[in-house]
C-alpha cells in the first residue's frame, strides 16, 4: 500500500459513522412497568433461592459437644479424657470435625500483626531485625512460650516460629474410636487452603524450631477468624458413615485454653458449605426488600399520576 492509498483509506475511516459516533443506538428509557417487573422478578427469584438454600441447609447433620468442663474434671483425678458422643442420626461421609472456642477474639489488630511473615515463609530472620520491627512483640523468645522445654529450647534464643499467633496455637488433639475399639481414620491432609499451604515453609532449623509451620492445623489456626466464637476445621472422616444411634469415643489430649468453652463438632456439608442459615435468610430478606420496593414504586407512581390528571 503506497502513501496515496493509505491517505485515502485514512480519510474514509475518519469520515466513517464509527469514527463520528453516528451509529444508531438504543438507550433504554425505564418505565414504571419495566422497573416493577424487574424488582418483582428479582424478589421472587431471591426468595425462592433463599428457601432452597434453607431446605438444603436443614439436611446437614451437625452435632456439637462441649468438652472443657468434662476434661477439667478428668484432669483433677489424673484420668484420661475420653468423651462418648451419641450420634442420633446417620451421618454420610465425608464427615468434618471442627473445634470451637467461645469468646476467643482473634481479630485484634495487635494479635493479627504479631508474627514474622519472613520467618513463616522459611527465611531465617535475625534477632535484631525482629526486635527492630516489633514483629513478635511479647512472644519473641523461647522463654515467652511457657510450655516449651527450656533444656531443649534455650530461653534467650528466638522462637521459631515466634509471635502471639504461634504462641496461642490450639494444641488439643482428638482421636476417634468406634465402640468396638477400632480407631476411626481421620484425615488431616489437604484440609487447609492450598494458597495458605504454599505460602508457608520451615526455616530448616529442626533443633531450634518448636513447631512445624507446614502443619495444616497451624495453617488453619493462622488464618484469622472474624467471629468471636471461632470454629476451625481439625480433620475429616472419609472412610465410613456413622450410623444412627451409634456412639463415638473421642480421646482428647487437652493441652491449652482451659479457661474457655471448647467444643468438638461433627458435621456434614453440601454445595453451600456447612450448617448455617445466614445465607438463606439473607436471600429471603433481600427478595422481600425487592418486592416491597416494587409495591412502593407502583403506589408512588399512581399517586403522582392521579395528582397530575387532577
Amino acid at each position: 500500500m503506497n502513501k496515496e492509498e493509505f491517505n485515502k483509506l485514512y480519510e474514509t475511516l475518519k469520515k466513517s459513522k464509527f469514527r463520528q459516533q453516528k451509529f444508531p443506538g438504543w438507550r433504554p428509557l425505564p418505565t414504571i412497568s419495566c422497573i416493577t417487573i424487574i424488582f418483582i422478578s428479582a424478589g421472587v427469584f431471591f426468595i425462592i433461592f433463599g428457601i432452597f438454600i434453607l431446605i438444603f441447609t436443614g439436611q446437614i447433620k451437625e452435632f456439637k459437644f462441649r468438652y472443657d468442663l468434662f476434661c477439667a474434671e478428668k484432669r483433677r483425678h489424673n484420668e484420661k479424657c475420653e468423651l462418648s458422643l451419641s450420634i442420633p442420626e446417620t451421618m454420610k461421609k465425608p464427615i468434618f470435625i471442627y473445634y470451637q472456642i467461645n469468646d476467643l477474639r482473634q481479630n485484634h489488630r495487635f494479635y493479627m500483626d504479631n508474627k514474622s511473615n519472613k520467618q513463616l515463609k522459611g527465611e531465617e530472620v535475625s534477632k535484631e531485625d525482629l526486635e527492630k520491627n516489633n514483629d513478635c512483640d511479647g512472644a519473641l523468645y523461647n522463654k515467652d512460650f511457657d510450655f516449651l522445654d527450656s533444656e531443649k529450647y534455650p530461653e534467650d534464643e528466638v522462637a521459631f516460629p515466634c509471635g502471639l499467633i504461634a504462641k496461642s496455637f490450639f494444641r488439643d488433639n482428638f482421636t476417634l474410636w468406634q465402640m468396638s475399639g477400632k480407631e476411626i481414620n481421620v484425615t488431616t491432609e489437604e484440609i487447609a487452603n492450598k494458597k495458605d499451604r504454599d505460602d508457608l515453609s520451615n526455616v530448616g532449623l529442626k533443633d531450634s524450631q518448636w513447631l512445624d509451620v507446614t502443619d495444616e492445623h497451624f495453617i488453619i489456626w493462622k488464618r484469622i477468624s472474624p467471629f468471636e466464637n471461632p470454629r476451625k476445621l481439625w480433620g475429616k472422616i472419609e472412610g465410613d458413615d456413622i450410623s444412627s444411634g451409634s456412639s463415638v469415643i473421642v480421646t482428647i489430649d487437652d493441652k491449652n485454653y482451659h479457661s474457655f468453652e471448647k467444643y468438638i463438632i461433627l458435621s456434614t456439608r453440601n454445595v453451600f458449605g456447612g450448617k448455617s442459615s445466614f445465607l438463606g435468610i439473607l436471600y429471603i430478606v433481600f427478595g422481600a426488600v425487592c418486592l416491597i420496593s416494587a409495591v412502593i414504586f407502583i403506589n408512588v407512581y399512581n399517586y403522582f399520576h392521579k395528582k397530575a390528571k387532577t
